[in-house]
């Protein structure tokens, strides 16, 4: 009998224990769960929050005159590497090949591209129209980022634009992020204003409200992350923007020569417009990207 009520026992003590546990188990479970949700919701407001900051822009103006520094290159240094194309290399610069293409280059086969030797590709992510002033993504961005970046390849992208206000070319930037955030871009992120046919919808603005146009997109790609960098040819550069006034951002340089005379800093240099690639078909922009050692 004394062996039976120990047992009994022994069950009732087991019972009750796997009760509590379970019961105390119900409890942290509850507790981690409540946890988890405030946790949620906490990083849903910070997230909401941080992207109404991101896409809530206003212009401010113009930064002071600045001189813009000159640049270093030693352009004798350039030279042909295996595959004649042109490379550059100095004591603090090295160059990559890159190249910058729209939906007028057609369907691109990117891994020869990437076995021609091209290190990156700056793709246009869209455009706004002369005509009913519409931002338009261009018809091959999606094809080619997903083809550049799946063929290994480093991606810039640039945006042609053809604003009149600071307000719209904050809307063109805007654009350009909401579709290049979270791609992968890792090379500059380009304002490309320049004359189309006398068809432009600037063509009467000042070099003031051009420069501030500038200013307003490239501001908004910096706050996002993004190195931004000013597309343009010496013509446009001395005449049509003010660039003591947009020292803060890096050149794109648009000049069609072996060895540009081009006194200032630039960070990119789009050499010809008749470049030759395996995987394209046609003509294609060539590009030198010049980064530190």
């Amino acid at each position: 009998m004394a062996k039976k009520r120990r047992k009994k026992y022994l069950k009732n003590r087991i019972q009750k224990n796997i009760k509590a546990i379970l019961k105390s188990s119900k409890s942290e479970l509850v507790k981690a769960l409540i946890i988890l949700f405030a946790l949620i919701f906490f990083l849903l407001i910070v997230f909401f929050a941080y992207k109404s900051y991101l896409f809530h822009n206003e212009y401010g103006g113009l930064e002071a005159s600045k001189d813009m520094p000159l640049n270093e290159y030693d352009l004798d240094k350039l030279k042909n590497d295996k595959n004649g194309y042109m490379t550059y290399e100095d004591d603090k610069y090295k160059s990559r090949l890159i190249i910058d293409v729209s939906s007028h280059n057609g369907e691109i086969d990117w891994e020869k591209v990437r076995d021609a030797g091209i290190d990156g590709a700056m793709i246009r992510v869209g455009y706004r129209g002369y005509g009913d002033a519409s931002i338009v993504e261009d018809d091959y961005f999606q094809k080619n980022i997903a083809g550049a970046k799946e063929a290994g390849l480093k991606v810039g992208v640039y945006f042609f634009s053809q604003a009149t206000t600071s307000n719209e070319a904050i809307e063109e930037a805007e654009f350009v992020m909401e579709k290049i955030w979270g791609r992968g871009v890792t090379l500059p992120v380009a304002f490309d204003m320049e004359p189309f046919m006398g068809k432009e919808r600037f063509l009467f603005h000042d070099v003031k409200a051009k420069t501030e146009m500038s200013d307003a997109f490239l501001r908004v790609i910096e706050k996002f992350g993004y190195e931004p960098i000013l597309y343009g040819n010496p013509t446009w550069l001395q005449n049509d923007v003010d660039i003591s006034k947009l020292t803060r951002y890096p050149i794109w340089l648009a000049h069609y020569t072996f060895s540009t005379e081009w006194p200032y800093t630039f960070r990119m240099w789009q050499f010809t417009s008749e470049g030759r690639v395996k995987g394209i078909r046609g003509d294609v922009d060539l590009n030198l990207l010049f980064d530190k050692k």
